[in-house]
């Protein structure tokens, strides 16, 4: 067991910085936003929390890819490394594509959700912002993934920091009066430059190393229908899994809209530091994933078991470290997002809620991805569907509105709801295994 924690523990490092990388991308725009107004941060609230089931589509849509590459590597079929990273490549560039047409309708989503004409019409114009960098986001996934799979993390950690800090300069350029002024748009109009940058680093690291030739990446032809099959099945059950989850966590923005503007912006800096402190378990939970499908490529049962294992022990000492640390800090935390003191208030006084939260929530993703590491799809996704769409919008409606708890409410719907994540997806894990013995 103890090799399998030093694997996830460098793969976790490298997957984190990637994934913080990818994540501060947006929380950056938030903090910016929030600095020059308010009122445009909960419009960039709704159109990024609203363009954020989309967004996050990628990550479960292209997770074949990962899956698939990293099970041929460990079997020695390296050539076929190349064939999946091409048919990831075009299989997320046309889903971004669509998923950009899906934001033009962004006034009419936001209305149909119930929010105010002005948040609708300000929130939805911001979201053709979002759109635009679809293509791009979920190209770098498939390209991301690949690099990961083949032992090049690093590689890509490196690329997400630098996009980072050039995010931090073009909208410290574009928001502010003294220089662009112009506000949200200016941030996601720089988000978007920043994605299309990330791709074309990304490719050319993958397509200029040295051992491009073994991993069949030195030539350019359609993949094999097998390829295609192999990621569309894992990808679309991934991909379902991740919109439904999302569009739950988008109906809790809703929610925050309905109680007032105020809860809205509360609810958009909670949100924004439990996205960014979730993207350490996501790193763990890639890690994981890979681990846990090496052990299953090799007929490894026991280090299956121990691969997974593993994943949810360091997630475990990760979320309750991180989580910890923003609630004794939640003053401070709170107060980076906007220089409202009474907004800022409000948020600090449920970062416990948001602790326990965290908890939960990293533990179900790092079982999740040992899940899906074993190769299984529409089981893992219904568990998932019916314990955040269906349980936890429903108590959290409950919590916040019906019994007034406000936006505490939304966390404590959450943190049931990932409990029982976890207890359903460990039984689908082990069925999983017991069954391959």
């Amino acid at each position: 067991m103890l090799s399998h924690l030093k694997s996830i523990g460098r793969m976790t490092l490298s997957t984190f910085v990637s994934r913080v990388g990818l994540r501060l991308l947006m929380v950056v725009d938030a903090v910016m936003i929030g600095r020059y107004s308010a009122e445009q941060l909960a419009w960039a609230g709704a159109a990024t929390a609203t363009g954020g089931i989309l967004l996050v589509l990628a990550p479960g849509l292209l997770i074949g890819c990962l899956i698939h590459a990293t099970a041929a590597r460990a079997r020695g079929e390296t050539q076929r490394v190349g064939p999946i990273w091409r048919a990831g490549l075009l299989y997320g560039v046309a889903t971004g594509l669509l998923c950009t047409l899906i934001c033009l309708s962004g006034p009419w989503l936001l209305a149909q959700m119930g929010q105010t004409e002005r948040v609708s019409a300000e929130g939805g114009r911001l979201m053709l912002w979002v759109g635009l960098g679809m293509p791009f986001h979920f190209a770098g996934f498939a390209t991301l993934y690949t690099l990961e799979a083949i032992g090049r993390a690093n590689a890509g950690a490196k690329v997400l920091i630098l996009a980072l800090g050039t995010n931090v300069l073009l909208n410290a350029l574009l928001i502010f009066d003294e220089t662009g002024g112009l506000g949200a748009v200016g941030a996601l109009f720089a988000t978007v430059l920043v994605r299309a940058g990330i791709v074309a680093a990304l490719v050319a690291l993958l397509l200029r190393g040295t051992d491009r030739p073994a991993y069949g990446l030195d030539h350019w032809r359609l993949p094999p229908a097998a390829e295609w099959r192999g990621l569309i099945r894992l990808g679309l059950a991934g991909g379902v899994a991740l919109m439904g989850e999302s569009a739950a966590f988008a109906s809790l923005t809703i929610f925050a809209g309905w109680i007032s503007e105020r809860a809205l912006a509360v609810h958009t800096i909670v949100f924004n530091v439990l996205s960014s402190i979730f993207t350490t378990a996501l790193a763990v939970g890639v890690a994981t994933s890979v681990e846990v499908a090496t052990a299953r490529a090799t007929g490894d049962r026991r280090g299956t078991i121990q691969a997974a294992a593993s994943g949810v022990f360091v997630a475990l000492g990760l979320m309750g470290t991180l989580g910890c640390t923003a609630w004794l800090f939640s003053d401070l935390v709170a107060g980076f997002f906007t220089s409202d003191p009474v907004t800022a208030a409000a948020a600090a006084a449920i970062m416990g809620w948001l602790a326990l939260f965290l908890l939960a929530d990293g533990t179900q993703i790092c079982i999740h991805n040992a899940v899906r590491g074993m190769g299984d799809a529409w089981p893992t996704t219904a568990i998932n569907l019916f314990c955040y769409v269906c349980v936890m919008t429903s108590l959290a409606w409950v919590f916040s509105i019906h019994l007034g708890h406000g936006v505490a409410g939304l966390l404590q719907g959450g943190l049931i709801a990932s409990v029982l994540v976890v207890a359903l997806q460990t039984w689908r894990f082990r069925a999983l295994v017991r069954r391959e013995a």
